[in-house]
C-alpha cells in the first residue's frame, strides 16, 4: 500500500499565500544567492541544468511550466526568494541539507531479517499483547510468588537436597540431622530436624 504524498516543496509570498512567478536562487551556504549561485538540476543524476532564478507558480518550482522537482550535490546551501516584482519574500543564509540515506542508513542485517520467512509461531511472539501472553505462547512457567501461592510436586534446592514444607512461619530453617543419641545437639535452628538413633 502507498500513500499519496506531495514531494515538491511550497514557496509562499509575504501573505502567506502560494507564491506565483515567484524566482528563487540557490547559494553557497552563507554567501549570497544571486551572486553565488550553486548548481542545479532538474534530475536525481545531476546531469540536467536547471537555470537560476527558478521560477514558481502556485507555490511550486516549475520547469516549462510543469511543477518539477530541484536537485544539487549534497551540502548547505543559502536559499532568497523573491516574488514577481522583485521584493524579498525570505533569505536564508545558510539552510541545513540532509541527504536522504541519512534518514535511515541500510543495514545488511536488517535486510537479512527482513528477508526471512515469518511464521504463524514467529509472528505470534512478535505480537504478543504483554510479558504474560508471551510466556504462555513461549510455554515459559510463571516464576514462585515472592509471598503466598501454592504449588503441587517437590522442590529440590541445589545441591541442597529436598525443601521441607513447615506450616508454622517462623520456622525459616529446614534441615534434617541424623546422630547417634549421645551426640550434642547440632542446631538451634527453628524449624530443623534431629534424629537420634543408637
Amino acid at each position: 500500500m502507498q500513500q499519496l504524498d506531495n514531494p515538491p516543496p511550497l514557496f509562499f509570498d509575504q501573505h502567506g499565500a502560494l507564491l506565483d512567478s515567484g524566482n528563487v536562487y540557490v547559494g553557497v551556504a552563507g554567501s549570497d544567492p544571486e551572486t553565488s549561485p550553486i548548481s542545479v538540476f532538474w534530475d536525481s543524476a545531476l546531469t540536467i541544468p536547471a537555470p537560476q532564478p527558478l521560477r514558481t507558480r502556485g507555490g511550486v518550482v516549475v520547469n516549462n511550466g510543469a511543477p518539477s522537482l530541484v536537485y544539487f550535490a549534497d551540502g548547505d546551501y543559502s536559499l532568497r526568494i523573491r516574488d514577481a516584482d522583485g521584493n524579498l519574500v525570505s533569505y536564508f543564509p545558510s539552510v541545513n541539507a540532509v541527504a536522504a540515506a541519512s534518514f535511515q542508513p541500510l543495514s545488511a542485517t536488517l535486510t537479512s531479517v527482513a528477508a526471512l520467512a515469518a511464521t504463524p509461531y514467529g509472528l505470534s511472539l512478535l505480537t504478543a499483547a504483554d510479558s504474560t501472553a508471551l510466556r504462555t505462547l513461549a510455554g515459559i512457567v510463571a516464576s514462585l510468588a515472592l509471598t503466598g501461592g501454592t504449588m503441587t510436586g517437590n522442590i529440590n534446592r541445589a545441591s541442597a537436597g529436598p525443601h521441607i514444607y513447615h506450616t508454622d512461619g517462623t520456622f525459616t530453617s529446614g534441615r534434617i540431622f541424623a546422630t547417634v543419641n549421645t551426640a550434642s545437639d547440632p542446631t538451634s535452628a527453628d524449624g530443623d530436624i534431629w534424629l537420634k538413633h543408637t
